[in-house]
């Protein structure tokens, strides 16, 4: 499916200031950015406590920067931010400057104000082209345009009121198809945390009614390939008995979302931005979800958000992994990072064999080590695979993690609770 949409691109700080109340230990410093430059983000949150008062303030606004914008506090963050460029503006240096404009981007889009999100994207672009090399450049200048095409659209809202019940299923790929409807048309979208935003074919979004807005927006799949796509809003957008309002999909030719030799069609993917706001969704064995109108803590924290993208901690024997988490994968898959830290023991345990891979653009063949009887551990819940996908190619949307997380996980559970309010993911 689509896969997240852009990324957050991470450059060192050089700080020279002699305002600051208090230098910051050069050791400390360098491990805590290294923690940030991998995105160990749950170690970064642990260490950034701890040595906080090691830490001279503008290098704290820095961290807690990135720590609050993907544990989901984006108002904080853009406060950090602010702070930061404000106190320090003197001192900073231009690729940090254009960093922090990255982020607050992120932070805007996941608060649904499109505008700030297309000013900052377009500071970074027109002002700060000297530090930035040509993939950044293409990157702000689509996301630029993404996000300039919705400025004048209103922030999503939900109406959630009472506990919700939606009733779904299971399709024959193990994908959760929910009730939609839009526009006086009722119709099942495939509901799928893996897509950053709602994606919907043409032909669906002209029978729903929905704005749309041309566009030469190009995004990326997990075939690398690149797809030109439109945007649609649709005024309201009921899924199942919870309405929502000002809902943004990208929009697609029908064809890029059918696979008819694989008699495989998609009408429309409800995605992130839709299930961020509910703020904590159950999603059960039987294809129905359970939307409580109040969220629950628990007395862990395992999820963070890579901008439009889940991201989880999994324990598998001695290591502790972080994966992509993506309720429209039918299989776990493992990266090539996971592949260049467990190489020998891969080779001498896997078995080497060809894959496909599909997604908006097409199906691709790959190579892939398959190892047999696969351990984890998440939140409170502890199951075996009995088969992982390990990658020798580096892919995209698994750069900088160890992996996917798929259906063949979420479905040993009667239960999964995904929560961004307190930033969770559990199964029961």
């Amino acid at each position: 499916m689509i896969r997240k949409i852009y990324p957050v691109l991470i450059a060192l700080l050089v700080v020279t200031s002699c305002s600051t109340p208090t230098k910051t230990d050069p050791i400390i410093d360098k491990q805590l950015y290294e923690l940030l430059d991998n995105k160990y983000f749950f170690k970064l949150r642990t260490e950034l406590e701890r040595v906080k008062d090691k830490l001279s303030e503008d290098r704290l606004l820095y961290y807690q920067a990135y720590c609050n914008n993907v544990f989901d506090k984006c108002e904080e963050s853009n406060k950090n931010i602010e702070a930061l460029l404000s106190k320090f503006s003197n001192s900073l240096s231009d690729s940090i400057v254009k960093d922090m404009l990255d982020v607050k981007a992120s932070n805007s889009i996941r608060l649904y104000r499109y505008k700030e999100a297309a000013d900052a994207y377009s500071t970074a672009l027109n002002e700060y082209k000297h530090v930035s090399d040509s993939s950044d450049l293409e990157d702000y200048a689509n996301m630029m345009q993404l996000f300039g095409t919705l400025a004048e659209v209103k922030p999503q809202l939900i109406h959630k009121h009472n506990d919700i019940e939606i009733k779904g299923y299971h399709d024959d790929f193990d994908l959760l198809r929910i009730p939609v409807q839009s526009g006086g048309i009722n119709e099942d979208f495939v509901f799928d945390s893996g897509a950053g935003l709602s994606t919907i074919a043409l032909s669906y979004a002209q029978k729903m009614n929905m704005k749309i807005y041309e566009s030469d927006i190009s995004v990326g799949t997990v075939t690398h390939a690149k797809v030109q796509t439109m945007l649609a809003v649709a005024d309201s957008l009921y899924v199942g008995d919870l309405l929502f309002e000002n809902v943004v999909f990208l929009v697609a030719p029908d064809e890029n979302l059918n696979f008819p030799e694989q008699n495989f069609y998609v009408k429309g993917i409800i995605g992130f931005p839709v299930m961020h706001q509910m703020e904590e969704v159950h999603l059960r064995r039987d294809g129905s979800l359970y939307v409580p109108s109040n969220p629950q803590s628990r007395q862990f924290s395992n999820m963070y958000l890579n901008n439009l993208s889940l991201v989880v901690r999994m324990i598998s024997g001695a290591d502790t992994l972080t994966l992509s988490f993506d309720t429209g994968a039918r299989t776990t898959d493992l990266s090539k990072r996971y592949f260049d830290n467990h190489k020998e023991e891969v080779e001498k345990n896997g078995t080497l064999a060809k894959s496909h891979r599909g997604g908006a653009s097409g199906v691709m063949e790959v190579e892939e080590y398959d190892v047999e009887n696969f351990p984890f551990t998440i939140g409170s819940k502890s199951g075996v695979l009995d088969k992982a996908s390990i990658s020798i190619d580096e892919f995209d949307f698994m750069k900088n993690s160890d992996g996917t997380i798929g259906q063949d996980i979420i479905s040993q559970f009667d239960e999964m609770v995904l929560n961004f309010k307190y930033m969770y993911i559990d199964f029961s």
